[in-house]
């Protein structure tokens, strides 16, 4: 059922996770949000920020909290951890957010045992599968932001080169939100044709594969290198992803959470799939017929997570 008066705790309220309170707030997806941070001032002047606008706003009280005040929260998103630093590879950068989700995720759990934790901090796939691990509530109410995003940038690139709305596009990318996610192909399609009987319809050339998935993985590098953050996109994906939850909605996302089994993958893992997104999390992953291809290389994306799960002690 769709959750009304929903309370909503970001746990980290830097760059990214000022921008998913300034989101939820402004999109009237909250009526309480709280505002935790290590810097405790920093938490308060993200709140004072927020709160001058509220009279523009759908009611919402917004404000600095500590770990007890979050309780009863309906979402917690967790944003909370390091940015990359430029040459930090994907293993140093989970072992530092690996120990700073130990220390302060159990701590929003303890207080909000019944809500829906939805995990940003990269690499956000291993910290899923950590939480996963840290939560032990099945697998349905702990789910990272995984290829949400990724699959919107897919999704716009594809529709430049059709020339027509994003929204009437479906695509996905799934597996790692890495250097090794990929994008399923074989299940793109545009208002009911395939993607390449499209292109023949409309008189439009093929669609260069490589470089446009070229495109999507060196799409948040690219926006590190000029402005230091991804902050908009990632925003608005986790509050897509806030969105399907409050209003029931099952919606289909390429959200990250728990697998086992699943393509012949090593488990059990963490990464993204098309799933259905409802009141009570992650619902359902839906396995879709992949080809050859499609199928090995997300075996490999699972696989590079499974190593770094042995080398930062989550095997």
């Amino acid at each position: 059922m769709p959750r009304r008066g929903a309370k909503i705790t970001v746990v980290g309220v830097g760059a990214v996770g000022a921008c998913i309170a300034y989101t939820l707030a402004t999109g009237g997806l909250a009526t309480e949000l709280a505002l935790i941070d290590a810097d405790h001032r920093r938490a308060e002047g993200q709140a004072m920020d927020l709160g001058d606008a509220v009279a523009y706003l759908r009611p919402v009280h917004i404000y600095a909290s500590d770990y007890a005040d979050s309780a009863g929260s309906s979402i917690v998103i967790f944003t909370a951890g390091a940015p990359r630093a430029p040459g930090q590879s994907r293993l140093d950068l989970a072992r530092k957010n690996l120990a700073i989700l130990k220390e302060t995720f159990p701590r929003v759990l303890r207080y909000s045992p019944d809500a829906i934790f939805l995990i940003v901090t990269n690499p956000v796939d291993i910290i899923t599968y950590a939480a996963t691990r840290l939560a032990d509530m099945g697998d349905e109410r702990v789910l990272g932001t995984g290829t949400v995003l990724d699959t919107s940038r897919f999704r716009r690139l594809l529709s430049r080169h059709v020339q027509v709305d994003p929204r009437n596009v479906h695509a996905y990318i799934v597996g790692e939100h890495g250097d090794s996610l990929l994008a399923l192909w074989s299940r793109v399609s545009v208002a009911g044709y395939g993607l390449d009987e499209y292109c023949r319809e409309m008189g439009l050339p093929p669609v260069d594969r490589q470089e446009i998935l070229a495109q999507v993985t060196r799409a948040g590098a690219e926006i590190i290198s000029r402005k230091g953050a991804t902050q908009f996109g990632a925003s608005i994906a986790t509050a897509r992803i806030v969105e399907a939850i409050l209003r029931n909605e099952r919606s289909v996302l390429t959200v990250s959470g728990l697998v086992e089994g699943v393509y012949g993958a090593e488990g059990p893992n963490c990464f993204s799939l098309p799933s259905l997104v409802d009141g009570g999390g992650r619902r359902r992953t839906l396995l879709l017929d992949l080809a050859p291809d499609e199928l090995e290389a997300l075996k490999r994306s699972a696989g590079l997570l499974k190593e770094i799960h042995k080398e930062v002690g989550l095997a």
